[in-house]
């Protein structure tokens, strides 16, 4: 059976002494309990002794407390009313990657990759069809995964940055940005360490992703890419201008390397926008990039295809001695609505061992125009080019198609100059792009190559290649 508490009691008692009492003396003092009235009137008409009463007033003011204690504990921890956000708790969406935010902003992760499936056919004319005697250089069609990528990165405490990716095309997992960083930090922005990409040049800076045709143009043997270093990047002029300056060492896919030699490049670049209007729709991108690359007796070539990664390096100096590389890159680019122009010259000042101080030297220009009246985006923040996405996605029964881009390209080579003997070449390049959401495009190139001498390596021969390229990409 159940106790009955002294509040019970309390209250019984009250019930049964109601009526009698009901036009009794003068009200008592208002900050008096219920219980401490009762108390007292009991007490006054000798129901209960003095000692009886000490005794359930103490008993009385245990049970309270007891009692008041949860409600004291939820006063001060409140809860989340209706409509407001956990900080604590997490957002999970997806855009273009998987992303996962806390409500606070103090934790921010992306997992997403990429695939980009090439297929070739490479027509060589007759007299660079056998040129090393054994048709391995012949005409060919071929497939490959020309990128097969996925990463992890985030945003932690809103200033630690990291992210992890891998190149799984090669057959391996080759590293491609592995780093971690703080950002916000005064002039010198943000700061990565790790594998990544050095600050040199509009074309390479741009992601795979987002070039307008397949392949980089033919100058972009001269960029170093990605390596192991340290880089510090900001914005400032009200996003109009980008400074980049880092240090790094010259290491292979798995960001590994040695030497008993001092060998490191030094890269900055700087870019600026003179020209901005309709919230990016119309303006003028001017950027320098520079980089030193310190060597001693360091040994090296360079090469490079007819903007095909499955066609063969045709161009080619062979193997020399370097004491050291100076390379520059001056960049621009137009946007007028669906309109684009963008250009490079970059050069090389090698320092041939043995040799002259060679100047191999190349450049390109391209057009491009948006059929259907989207535009190329422009991130300001990093002074490249970013993601379009069509104003109507792909939807046939709706009669929306996506968006559709023409291109066409022009570039130039020469690795002939003192030293060097690595061949001359021309190149046009025509596109057609067909965005048919922001994060799926597909895409078809013809590139004409005209060798006027492909170097000592392949016997200094001259002739033309043909080639037609598609590739379905892409990002998840």
């Amino acid at each position: 059976m159940r106790s009955i508490t002294v509040r019970e009691r309390l209250r019984a008692v009250a019930a049964a002494l109601a009526l009698p009492l009901a036009g009794a003396g003068p009200a008592v003092a208002a900050e008096k309990t219920f219980e401490q009235e009762i108390l007292d009137i009991l007490r006054r008409d000798g129901t209960i002794t003095e000692e009886q009463y000490e005794d359930l007033e103490a008993k009385a003011k245990a049970e309270r407390a007891t009692q008041e204690k949860p409600a004291a504990a939820a006063q001060k921890t409140p809860a989340v009313s209706a409509g407001e956000e956990d900080p604590k708790g997490y957002k999970v969406k997806w855009k273009n990657s998987l992303q996962i935010k806390r409500n606070d902003g103090n934790v921010k992760l992306k997992l997403g990759g990429r695939i980009q499936g090439d297929f070739a056919s490479i027509w060589p004319g007759d007299s660079l069809a056998t040129i090393d005697g054994s048709g391995t250089y012949a005409g060919k069609e071929a497939v490959e995964f020309r990128r097969a990528r996925l990463y992890f990165s985030g945003e932690l405490y809103k200033r630690l940055v990291f992210k992890a990716q891998y190149d799984f095309a090669g057959g391996d997992a080759d590293f491609n940005d592995v780093y971690i960083g703080l950002k916000d930090l005064g002039y010198a922005g943000t700061v990565l360490l790790g594998h990544q990409k050095e600050p040199f040049s509009l074309e390479e800076l741009t992601s795979s992703k987002y070039i307008t045709f397949m392949e980089r143009s033919l100058p972009s043997v001269f960029d170093s890419s990605r390596n192991f270093g340290l880089t510090s990047y900001n914005h400032v002029l009200d996003e109009r201008m980008t400074y980049a300056l880092g240090i790094y060492a010259p290491t292979d896919g798995f960001g590994e390397w040695e030497s008993n030699d001092t060998e490191f490049n030094l890269t900055g670049r700087v870019t600026g926008v003179p020209w901005w209007q309709e919230d990016g729709r119309k303006f003028l991108h001017l950027g320098l990039s520079a980089s030193y690359q310190f060597r001693k007796q360091s040994s090296r070539s360079i090469s490079q295809s007819p903007e095909s990664h499955l066609a063969e390096d045709y161009l080619d100096t062979g193997t020399f001695q370097s004491d050291g590389n100076t390379l520059l890159a001056a960049e621009i680019a137009l946007v007028h609505g669906p309109f684009s122009l963008q250009s490079e010259w970059k050069q090389g000042w090698q320092q041939v061992v043995g040799g002259s101080t060679s100047s191999p030297r190349g450049a390109y220009v391209y057009a491009s125009y948006f059929i259907t009246g989207e535009n190329r985006v422009y991130n300001p923040k990093r002074g490249v080019f970013a993601r379009v996405t069509p104003t109507n996605s792909f939807d046939p029964k709706d009669g929306k198609w996506g968006a559709w881009e023409v291109a066409v390209r022009y570039s130039w080579l020469d690795l002939n100059d003192k030293s060097l003997n690595g061949g001359e070449e021309q190149n046009v390049t025509a596109g057609l792009n067909w965005y048919l959401w922001s994060n799926l495009r597909m895409m078809l190139n013809y590139v004409y190559a005209d060798l006027k001498d492909t170097g000592s390596v392949l016997g200094n021969r001259s002739g033309d290649i043909h080639i037609v390229q598609t590739r379905a990409a892409i990002e998840f």
